[in-house]
C-alpha cells in the first residue's frame, strides 16, 4: 500500500493532489511505471556511468540520458528533469563537450535519481515515519528569547548519533559534514564495538553501512534491536536496487542514504528523526 503522505514529502515529486484525482486504473498504471523504474534504473545508471567513463560521444550519452528523463517526467519527478536536462543539453550541444563537467553532471544525476528511487521504495513499502520531535529547550522565566539568526543551543543528551562503517574515509566524511551541527557523533569501524556502545549508551539515531566484513548492516541492526536499542536506523549504501531496500525495511530501517553523502541530504534525513 502506498504511504501517500510519505510520497508527497519527496520534494523531487509533484504528485500531491495528482494521485487523488486518479482512477483505480490510472493509479495502477502509475504504480506499474514506478515499479518498472525501480527495477530498471540500477542497470541504466551503470550503463550511463560506464559510457561516461569510456568518454562516449554525445549522441550515445543522449540515447541513455534522455529516456531516463522521459521516465522521470511520467512519474511526475519534474524537479529533477528541470534541474538536469537543460544543463545536459548545454554541455552536449558543442562539438567538443567538456568531459569533466559532463562526468560530474552525470554522476550527480545518477546519485539524485538513485536517492529518489530509494525514497519512493520507502514510501510504497515502509510504514509511516514517526513524527519529527521538537527540540527547542524550555526557556527559563525571564530569560531573553533567542535572537533571530542566532545559532540554537540544543541538549547534547538527546542528540547522540552512532555511525558504523568499515571505511574510515566515510566516517571522516560524516564527521566533517556534521562538525558544525548540534549532533554528538560517535563513529566506529567495529560492529562489536558498536554493539557494546548501544549497550551502555542511548543513541538517538543509528547510521549503518550495509556491506561490512565483520557482519553486514542488516545483521548488526537485528542484534541492536535484540539488545533493546530503539533508535531509528538509517542505512548508508551505494546501491539503490530493490533487494537492498526491501531488506532494510525488513529489519526495521526508517531510511537509506546514498553514497557519496551530501550534507543537505544527510542533515534533512537526520532532522526527520531527532
Amino acid at each position: 500500500m502506498i504511504n501517500r503522505e510519505r510520497l508527497y514529502a519527496i520534494k523531487e515529486l509533484n504528485v500531491r493532489g495528482t494521485l487523488d484525482k486518479m482512477s483505480d486504473r490510472q493509479l495502477g498504471m502509475y504504480m506499474d511505471s514506478v515499479n518498472s523504474f525501480i527495477d530498471r534504473f540500477p542497470a541504466q545508471a551503470q550503463k550511463l556511468q560506464d559510457a561516461i567513463d569510456d568518454e562516449a560521444p554525445s549522441n550515445v550519452l543522449s540515447g541513455m540520458f534522455v529516456p531516463i528523463c522521459d521516465t522521470l517526467t511520467r512519474l511526475h519527478a519534474t524537479g529533477l528533469v528541470k534541474e538536469y536536462r537543460p544543463k545536459f543539453d548545454v554541455l552536449t550541444s558543442v562539438a567538443t563537450p567538456d568531459h569533466d563537467a559532463l562526468e560530474a553532471l552525470i554522476e550527480n544525476f545518477i546519485q539524485s535519481v538513485s536517492t529518489l528511487s530509494i525514497d519512493i521504495q520507502m514510501a510504497i513499502a515502509a510504514p509511516a515515519a514517526p513524527a519529527r520531535p521538537q527540540h527547542a529547550p524550555a526557556q527559563a522565566a525571564g530569560a531573553p528569547s533567542t535572537p533571530s539568526g542566532a545559532k540554537q543551543i540544543y541538549s547534547r543528551d538527546s542528540r547522540k548519533i552512532l555511525a558504523v562503517d568499515n571505511a574510515v574515509m566515510y566516517l571522516n566524511t560524516l564527521k566533517k559534514l556534521l562538525e558544525s551541527s548540534p549532533y554528538e557523533l560517535h563513529t566506529t569501524t567495529s560492529c562489536a564495538e558498536a554493539l557494546e556502545y548501544v549497550s551502555k549508551n542511548n543513541p538517538s539515531l543509528l547510521l549503518l553501512d550495509i556491506e561490512m566484513p565483520e557482519m553486514d548492516g542488516y545483521e548488526l541492526a537485528r542484534r541492536m534491536k535484540q539488545a533493546g536499542c530503539k533508535a531509528p536506523i538509517i542505512f548508508i549504501t551505494a546501491n539503490s536496487a530493490r533487494q537492498y531496500v526491501d531488506r532494510a525495511i525488513e529489519v526495521g530501517a526508517e531510511g537509506l542514504l546514498m553514497k557519496p553523502l551530501r550534507s543537505n541530504q544527510l542533515l534533512d534525513k537526520i532532522r526527520e528523526f531527532i
